[in-house]
């Protein structure tokens, strides 16, 4: 649906490490069935729900009191914010549109990744969001107007749910070699173009450079790491009376912990040699199509 037959062949055999785009296929029901008319009929219906939505004017957040009544958007106000050059932004969309519900759960079912898809509609001849990098894989749908991404690589190494986010680690002095430098791929987004966008990548998308509103999915799949599959060997140990018994105070005392600390590190070896492979390979495969959260274990 997002990247045709051999771009999802291609995806599934070699996961992405740089950007790059691709034409929405024809028979995809983005930009049919779900279209930029969709994403402005949630609000312009006033039934976006004020937790799902963002709103964003170079690059700072307002404060939600500024466009929702009743835990939901007020139209009236979002267009008044769409006029001043506003951007905004529905996230996590999946979760109340049942059509993009199924899309999510069929990449998913496919790649063995959750993930979201969240609008964002940018009026133009402005900028909402300006440089981030982001903790997964995004692919980024174009529904209509255009959209310019400017793209630099990574400054830091395989960023992941809160590990190494832009917000945390973030250095204003970067802004000035990028610009100073230019970006590494300027992409510039039409309706039906489609950006495969790696996590990490840094990104400044823009509008500045359009005269209509632009309106775009983004698609994330949160991979797998390694991290993923440790913490669910390591979480079905509960099934293990061993690790359920209780450590006194004392084995917490500073002085003890080391020993502590010892003891359970060789509980887990020994949980680990022990475990059957083929049945726990399995089952992690049924989470990993059917968990709807990887952030929890």
């Amino acid at each position: 649906m997002l990247l045709g037959c051999d771009g999802a062949a291609a995806v599934l055999k070699e996961w992405p490490e740089r950007p790059y785009t691709l034409t929405l296929p024809d028979n995809s029901p983005i930009g049919r069935t779900i279209t930029a008319q969709t994403i402005r009929g949630f609000l312009a219906a006033g039934c976006a729900p004020s937790d799902y939505v963002n709103v964003f004017h170079k690059g700072e957040g307002l404060h939600p009191a500024r466009f929702t009544a009743d835990d939901r958007v007020v139209p009236a106000s979002v267009q008044l914010l769409l006029d001043q050059g506003c951007t905004i932004q529905l996230r996590e969309l999946n979760r109340w549109h049942p059509p993009l519900s199924a899309i999510c759960a069929g990449i998913q079912s496919e790649t063995g990744c959750t993930g979201y898809v969240t609008a964002f509609i940018t009026p133009g001849g402005t900028q909402g969001l300006d440089y981030h990098w982001d903790q997964y894989l995004g692919i980024v749908v174009q529904l209509e107007g255009s959209k310019t991404w400017e793209l630099f690589e990574p400054v830091v190494a395989s960023p992941y749910r809160d590990h190494a986010m832009s917000t945390s680690l973030w250095q204003d002095e970067w802004v000035k070699q990028w610009q100073e430098s230019g970006p590494d791929q300027t992409v510039e987004l039409t309706a039906g173009d489609v950006l495969v966008l790696p996590r990490g990548w840094v990104h400044n998308p823009h509008s500045r450079k359009s005269a209509g509103a632009s309106v775009h999915l983004t698609f994330v799949l949160k991979e797998r790491v390694p991290l993923w599959i440790a913490e669910r060997l390591i979480g079905s140990a509960i099934n293990d009376s061993r690790f359920r018994a209780v450590i006194p105070p004392s084995g917490l005392d500073p002085a003890k912990m080391p020993e502590t600390i010892e003891g359970v590190r060789s509980l887990i070896l020994d949980y680990l040699a022990g475990l059957d492979v083929d049945e726990m390979s399995g089952a992690l495969r049924r989470t990993a199509q059917q968990e709807t959260s990887h952030a929890t274990l």
